[in-house]
């Protein structure tokens, strides 16, 4: 066992010139008789002569011992190189013990080197009182720092403190300075509520006053307007369309009224003489060739100012084919209806009534801030052959209720007005919108050739706009 292998090493190590044998050598002799001695495996695995009496299986017997005696000599053969090379290792095993206790031995400090228990037990104790010493310093340096640090940051917090003291003596003086700007700007806010209540008193009177005075405006617009006549016929000359015209148009007053008119028309009697005969005509207002479209929408523009003010106002136009209505009214066969733009309302061909729109659009909008508040509607019917038909509707077709294509629209006379059935009412947001709305009917009015114009409107249009407020 290991702690008599001990001993044994001691004594060994005491008793170097004895002549007893090592540990080492005596584990070497036992490892070598248990070699040397046969195990009970090796004697029931040697072969062993057994007189049998030969029979008819003798041959047989005989194959079956020899070929058993060439597998006993196998085993035999590998177990000795087995042992041998066990015994190869055991003596490497001894050579290395035995460098090994060289070694020690040329390694072993002198007697008077050892020391006894006790020495070590000091030692041991010295260590760990050199151990603790050094733990306390670290411990002491450390405490050292960090009572370094504190007092660092107590000098930090002392001028902090200091200076939070005059920061608070600063800012109370602030507070002090504020509350005496709030006393001054509490007076200050009563006096302007005080205005505030004033000018509000002053607003309500004015817009009493505004009411009054609008209302005053409308009754004056509209008595001027009734002065002026509520019916009213104004005239406008086409230009010619050749050259060499046989009529002569003269304007006695067109730097003035402009109110009249006449036609000098050459003529010849029935014995040959020839004679110019003048007819003098006499309107509201007269426009000469030369006049725009600006320039006729400027005197009809005081009675769109009364759709506003919630009268009722007709702009109708007639005459012959080809004077001009049309052209008047909507604008110019030149203007792409299809293709809406800004710059259309500045095109001088635009008629009366995408005019009239912008107007009443613009008016409408400065009233707003008057507490006015507008929404226009919009249809457009046409009449042919008797029957009122809606432009506005949907694609044409043929069915009941329906002429030529359009949907068939009644006229109901109502004590109040006269209301169209049938007729398809568009909402104005915008207004360019009643372009859209002209391009719709204008596809679909009722147009043919004549003698003095190509494309004829063979119908009635009637372009009603609806204002609400």
């Amino acid at each position: 066992m290991p702690p008599t292998r001990t001993a044994t090493a001691r004594r060994t190590l005491h008793t170097p010139s004895q002549g007893a044998s090592t540990p080492g050598r005596t584990r070497l002799q036992v490892r070598r008789a248990r070699l040397a001695r046969p195990t009970d495996e090796d004697r029931s695995s040697t072969p062993r002569r057994v007189s049998v009496p030969r029979s008819a299986a003798a041959a047989h017997m005989h194959d079956l011992c020899a070929l058993e005696t060439q597998r006993m000599q196998a085993k035999q053969e590998q177990e000795r190189s087995i042992q041998e090379e066990r015994l190869q290792r055991a003596r490497t095993v001894d050579e290395q013990l035995m460098e090994e206790r060289r070694v020690a031995k040329e390694n072993r400090p002198p007697p008077s080197s050892w020391h006894t228990y006790q020495d070590y037990e000091m030692k041991l104790l010295c260590a760990e009182y050199e151990q603790t010493v050094s733990q306390l310093r670290a411990e002491l340096e450390d405490r050292d720092t960090e009572l370094a640090r504190l007092r660092l940051a107590a000098d930090q917090h002392h001028q902090a403190e200091s200076q939070l003291t005059t920061s608070v003596h600063e800012w109370k003086t602030r507070v002090a300075q504020l509350e005496e700007q709030l006393h001054s700007r509490d007076d200050r806010t009563h006096e302007l509520r005080r205005e505030a209540d004033e000018a509000r008193a002053l607003v309500r009177n004015l817009e009493m006053r505004l009411i009054d005075a609008d209302a005053l405006r409308r009754r004056l617009h509209n008595q001027v307007q009734e002065l002026r006549g509520n019916v009213r016929v104004y005239a406008r000359i086409r230009p010619s369309l050749q050259d060499g015209a046989v009529a002569e148009w003269h304007f006695p007053d067109a730097a003035m009224l402009a109110t009249q008119m006449e036609v000098r028309v050459p003529t010849e009697s029935a014995t040959g003489t020839a004679s110019v005969k003048t007819h003098a005509f006499t309107f509201d207002h007269v426009f000469p060739p030369a006049s725009t479209q600006a320039d006729v929408f400027a005197e009809v523009a005081d009675l769109l100012q009364s759709v506003l003010d919630g009268y009722h106002t007709t702009i109708f136009a007639y005459g012959q084919t080809g004077s001009g209505k049309t052209h008047t009214l909507e604008g110019g066969a030149g203007i792409d209806w299809d293709h809406q733009h800004a710059g259309m309302n500045d095109d001088p061909n635009v008629g009366l009534i995408p005019r009239a729109m912008h107007m009443l659009w613009r008016v409408a909008e400065a009233q707003r801030i008057h507490g006015w508040s507008y929404t226009f509607e919009a249809s457009m019917v046409e009449v042919y052959l008797d029957q009122v038909s809606d432009l506005l509707g949907d694609e044409p077709g043929k069915g009941k209720g329906r002429a030529h294509g359009k949907d068939k629209c009644e006229i109901k006379h109502l004590p109040t007005h006269t209301h169209i059935e049938h007729a398809v009412v568009a909402p104005m947001t915008r207004p360019n919108d009643v372009y859209a709305l002209l391009a719709q009917a204008k596809k679909r009015r009722q147009v043919a050739a004549t003698l003095m114009n190509e494309r004829s409107s063979r119908s009635h249009s009637v372009f009603a706009l609806r204002s609400r407020c």
